[in-house]
């Protein structure tokens, strides 16, 4: 079972949208404690992993050694990629 960390600047985004929008995400990103790779598909030339939740995406790292899922960043699909 993997531990979730979810960075300050993360936590910002969430409180910016909706409620419902948030819970969805949250729920999307601890359902990944079981089985993280189920979700995740990995971003081309670094090793980050993304995450799909509506019209939103989630940035992440996966600390396979320290059984951790690192949230990165959470944002609009249209310029998530911008940031990294």
């Amino acid at each position: 079972m993997y531990s979730i960390e979810i960075v300050e600047h993360a936590k910002k985004f969430l409180k910016k949208i909706p409620k419902e929008d948030s819970e969805i995400i949250l729920d999307k990103i601890y359902s990944l404690k079981e089985n993280p790779f189920r979700f995740l598909k990995r971003l081309k030339g670094c090793k980050l992993w993304r995450l799909r939740i509506l019209k939103y995406r989630a940035i992440i790292d996966v600390v396979v050694s320290g059984n951790k899922i690192i949230v990165l960043r959470i944002g609009y699909r249209k310029n998530i990629y911008d940031e990294i």
